[in-house]
């Protein structure tokens, strides 16, 4: 743990967090704009089953190939929809993939360090000890599950079924909105969005001293 220490006394962590179609790529994006460091755990984890990639690797040699395209790349939507149709097989791919992106996560934290501050995307923030204890405060982007089915819907052509299923194996609402330090509400349009993460942002560098 003394590699964590160091990190707390050289930034301010924001971990940025949601529901699955709350937003919070979009939210990431906003920050991107405003010169913040974002490090998104869902970008990792796509890194790491990349063919070839650490998370792959452990994947193929655990279920063999039926999660494999005709180009060997792993098929994200038949092995997301077996990860939330099936209990076994996403705590079985959760042990590969959870610890291979915290640790890349530390080493990008690493790699930033002198940053003033540096937001990370977290889906399964308040699901972690981990993360809780690497950030200083959290972010929640909250929209209601009508809004989350619609989006997902939208961006991933998943069914509602799936989509609540999704819903379903996450932190609900009421407990994500109990936990968060700071709440976003993103029930409107994206330029709404944009000035609620511009108001947060000038916020914490007033906090940290550098506004």
């Amino acid at each position: 743990m003394m590699i964590l220490i160091y990190f707390k006394g050289a930034m301010h962590i924001v971990g940025l967090t949601g529901g699955i179609g709350s937003g919070k790529s979009e939210a990431a994006k906003n920050f991107l704009v405003l010169g913040v460091a974002v490090i998104d755990l869902d970008n990792i984890s796509r890194d790491l089953t990349l063919k070839d990639g650490l998370g792959y690797t452990a994947i193929i040699k655990y279920f063999g190939n039926i999660f494999l395209d005709a180009n060997k790349d792993i098929d994200r939507g038949k092995l997301r929809r077996k990860i939330f149709e099936d209990g076994n097989t996403k705590s079985i791919v959760e042990s590969i993939l959870h610890p291979l992106i915290y640790k890349e996560c530390l080493q990008q934290v690493q790699k930033i360090y002198k940053a003033s501050y540096i937001v990370i995307v977290i889906p399964l923030l308040f699901e972690s000890s981990k993360y809780l204890k690497l950030i200083d405060e959290s972010l929640l982007i909250d929209c209601n599950e009508d809004f989350q089915i619609d989006r997902v819907q939208q961006r991933d052509g998943e069914t509602p079924a799936l989509t609540k299923l999704i819903l379903k194996s996450q932190v609900n609402r009421k407990e994500r909105i109990a936990k968060a330090d700071k709440i976003v509400t993103n029930d409107g349009s994206l330029e709404d969005l944009s000035i609620k993460i511009r108001h947060f942002h000038e916020n914490t560098l007033k906090k940290i001293g550098l506004n």
